[in-house]
């Protein structure tokens, strides 16, 4: 059964599955799968939502190196539903994560390799072919660029958050901010937000000098933080307390905790009416309790009524994407217990 104009599509990363899932937002029942490499983490989508990009890590998480370093990203025709084919780093590079493509051209893949060389790998993104790459400071786990693509902000295990020039490769500032686990960019984009331990920094984004700081949120470590299209809120996802809170961006104030699992990230719809939420696998044995083992999932959250739906068999989500489709597109269908 076809897919319509306009139809929306959510991709879904399962990292312990090594693969994506694709089903239509108004039919989750309604999807597909495509095989990917070895424990995926990241997904990037191009701005006519035709091809995605997966990292494919090949390690559990950033704190525990599980697994087997990836030297891959996969490419996706999301329309026809395939794998196309794989980007290969070059010798050295390994473990691939954080993956965007450079504003505003978009014409540029990039993706910081954790293990090996430790580097940023610049593929062109219809060729695959290596542009460049450059060191990065120690532990760099993920980024994001500014609006205009000159500088991209990258932040590190140890603690730390960077400013870095995207074709040099060269440092222009520096802050360390506690314990940093994802990046983000106020509806306005004149602000970067830092989570933190039951915190959210807002940083200038050209010093990297803190500017206004959201404490005492009431949960523990806070992942990839995310405003709203209309600025009002800030949603911010706490792995472990398996809890998205809802912050008013004017106040700092939690006005609403909303349990989903183990959230990690969010994706808008176009609209803004709702958010995505994936919520990552918790493996028994790795944190002590209150901390549960979870399966992990996928929720939908409507951000007028703040009610959430959970998406039935989609466990071990970790990136996630929405793409808008400019033609039929052709999921598969079937029934779930």
């Amino acid at each position: 059964m076809p897919l319509v104009n306009q139809e929306q599509t959510v991709l879904v990363v399962q990292e312990g599955l090594g693969k994506v899932v694709l089903f239509a937002a108004s039919d989750p029942f309604r999807r597909s799968e495509i095989k990917v490499g070895e424990k995926p983490h990241e997904i990037e989508l191009t701005a006519d939502g035709r091809t995605a990009y997966v990292s494919n890590f090949g390690l559990l998480e950033g704190n525990y190196r599980v697994g087997t370093p990836g030297t891959t990203i996969s490419v996706l025709d999301v329309e026809g539903g395939v794998e196309r084919g794989r980007f290969e780093l070059p010798p050295g590079a390994t473990a691939p994560h954080g993956l965007k493509l450079r504003p505003p051209r978009r014409s540029e893949l990039y993706t910081n390799a954790e293990e090996g060389s430790g580097a940023m790998v610049v593929f062109a993104a219809d060729s695959g072919a290596v542009l460049r790459t450059f060191p990065l400071p120690p532990g760099v786990h993920n980024f994001v660029f500014g609006a205009d693509g000159a500088s991209l902000f990258a932040f590190t295990m140890q603690g730390e958050v960077y400013r870095i020039g995207a074709d040099s490769g060269e440092v222009m500032a520096r802050a360390v901010t506690g314990s940093p686990r994802g990046l983000a960019w106020t509806a306005d984009s004149r602000h970067l937000m830092v989570s933190g331990r039951n915190e959210i920094l807002f940083l200038d984004p050209a010093r990297l000098e803190v500017e206004r700081r959201m404490s005492g949120l009431g949960a523990g470590q806070i992942f990839y933080p995310a405003a709203t299209p209309d600025g009002r809120w800030i949603l911010a996802p706490a792995v472990l307390d398996g809890v998205v809170l809802v912050v008013d961006a004017a106040t700092g104030a939690v006005a609403h905790r909303i349990e989903t699992g183990s959230p990690l990230l969010l994706a808008f719809s176009p609209d803004g009416k709702q958010a995505w939420v994936s919520n990552v696998t918790i493996p028994a044995g790795i944190f002590a309790p209150p901390v549960k083992p979870a399966a992990g999932g996928v929720v939908r959250l409507d951000l007028e009524t703040f009610g959430t739906t959970a998406i039935p068999a989609v466990p071990d989500a970790n990136g996630l994407a929405i793409a808008i489709s400019i033609g039929p597109r052709q999921l598969g269908s079937g029934t779930f217990a």
